[in-house]
């Protein structure tokens, strides 16, 4: 769109009423491409972004599809540049600092949702499976958390000795373990409860406990656990 100078753009008004909408109403009052409309203004302040967010969510079917699409993908979209792709991946992050169980004296198993709503986050909708290790202290309080492997969109290899290494290098008295399945089944396999149960032999006589290992999708999260596979 052309603008004649000193023309005020069609959409500033509109942009105007869609903020003051959210700040009375919160994201209760946004339908969804609303709310990815108002979050590339930030970015895009020139420009008429309302087909750009329409278009943005009818090719990756939600918001949190959005949230978890790279960068570089993002950016494969018209209009959709740096700025943009990099502040959609900074809400995301923030969202993930949000969810991060770290509160102060507060034993992690104590409030598991917490850590499955942080995980479900950080890897339940990623395209390739993750490996990733929770250390605890004799606490129960989050010492370090890592993706320590990614693989395929079926698999990750994972080696023991790694897991290991990365729990006594952090001087972790239990762990937590994590993996997602992108084909979005929520139960473990077979593969899943033996690996479990090699790593607890291998961990046991070092000290360390394996408190849980949990299975995540976009979903929920299964934990073996809780399903009565480990004691």
């Amino acid at each position: 769109m052309i603008l004649v100078p000193g023309e005020i753009p069609h959409y500033t008004g509109h942009r105007k009423r869609l903020r003051n909408r959210f700040r009375s109403t919160g994201r209760k009052g946004l339908n969804d491409y609303e709310m990815l409309e108002l979050l590339l203004t930030y970015a895009l302040p020139r420009k008429d972004v309302k087909p750009m967010a329409k278009d943005i969510l009818a090719k990756y079917g939600s918001l949190a599809n959005v949230l978890d699409t790279d960068m570089e993908e993002l950016e494969s979209n018209a209009g959709v540049g740096e700025y943009a792709s990099t502040l959609i991946h900074l809400v995301k992050e923030f969202m993930l600092t949000y969810l991060e169980p770290v509160e102060p004296n507060v034993p992690i198993l104590s409030t598991p949702e917490r850590l499955y709503d942080y995980i479900k986050t950080e890897i339940g909708n990623t395209k390739k499976e993750c490996f990733m290790v929770v250390c605890l202290d004799a606490g129960l309080h989050l010492l370090r958390k890592d993706i320590i492997t990614t693989g395929t969109t079926d698999h990750a290899h994972v080696y023991p000795r790694e897991v290991i290494r990365y729990a006594l290098s952090n001087n972790a008295s239990g762990i937590i373990l994590v993996h997602n399945h992108p084909s979005g089944t929520l139960m473990a396999s077979q593969d899943d409860l033996n690996l479990t149960e090699r790593l607890r032999g291998i961990a046991l006589p070092l000290g360390i406990t394996i408190h849980d290992h949990l299975i995540v999708t976009n979903q929920g999260v299964y934990s073996i656990r809780e399903n009565r596979c480990i004691y």
